[in-house]
C-alpha cells in the first residue's frame, strides 16, 4: 500500500474548480479526490515500472499539489515552466528525481492516463518533443503501482 508523506495545505472544491478554470478542462475524479486528501507529497514505495523507457522504471520524487509551500512541487508551477515541452491537455503531476515529470491526460482518447514524460531524451534541444510512455490507464492504478526500487 502506499502512503503519501509531506501532504500539502489543506484544500477545499473550489481551489479545484479554480485549477479546472485555468486549464479549461474538469479533472478526473480519482485525482481530484487525492488532491483533497493530501494535496500532493512524496510516495512510498516511490517506483515505477516505464514500459519502454530505457532502464525501463522511474522514481516518484514529489507528487505537485496546489499552493504547496515549495514552489517546484506545485501544478500551476510546473504548468508555466513545461509549457512549450508538453502536448496540449496534458496536465504535469508528479516529477522524479532527474527532472523528468508524470503527466496526467486531460482530453481526448488517453483522458486520465497517466504518462510519463522523458524530458532527458531532448535536453539542450527546445525545438525536440520529448518522448511519452503511458505508464497506467488511470491515477489509481499510478498508485498502485508504485513499487520499492529494486
Amino acid at each position: 500500500m502506499t502512503t503519501i508523506e509531506n501532504h500539502g495545505p489543506k484544500i477545499y472544491d473550489v481551489d479545484i474548480s479554480n485549477l479546472e478554470q485555468r486549464l479549461g478542462a474538469a479533472l478526473p475524479e480519482e485525482y481530484r479526490r487525492f488532491l483533497l486528501d493530501f494535496n500532493g507529497g512524496i510516495p512510498a514505495p516511490d517506483t515505477v515500472d516505464v514500459e519502454g523507457l530505457p532502464g525501463a522504471s522511474a522514481d516518484v520524487q514529489v507528487l505537485f499539489g496546489i499552493g504547496r509551500p515549495i514552489e517546484s512541487s506545485n501544478i500551476d508551477w510546473n504548468l508555466t515552466a513545461l509549457a512549450e515541452r508538453l502536448e496540449a491537455g496534458m496536465l504535469p503531476i508528479a516529477a522524479d528525481s532527474g527532472g523528468n515529470v508524470f503527466c496526467l491526460a486531460l482530453q481526448g482518447y488517453r483522458r486520465g492516463s497517466v504518462f510519463y514524460c522523458d524530458l532527458e531524451s531532448v535536453f539542450g534541444n527546445l525545438a525536440a518533443t520529448p518522448q511519452m510512455f503511458q505508464v497506467a490507464s488511470n491515477f489509481d492504478v499510478f498508485m498502485t503501482r508504485l513499487r520499492p526500487f529494486s
